[in-house]
């Protein structure tokens, strides 16, 4: 039972994070679109931790 409400919760959080993501709040330098798409990359291979 508990792991309901606490999934619920994950997934709200991650569906926040997502969109302030989406916006673009980086830099918008080489270096910062270098590690954002690695951070991409590395978050599609890696689903179950993404």
């Amino acid at each position: 039972m508990n792991t309901n409400w606490l999934r619920r919760l994950a997934r709200s959080l991650r569906d926040a994070l997502a969109s302030l993501r989406s916006t673009d709040m980086y830099f918008d330098d080489a270096d910062s679109r270098r590690m954002r798409s690695d951070l991409d990359a590395i978050r599609a291979r890696f689903q179950d931790h993404a």
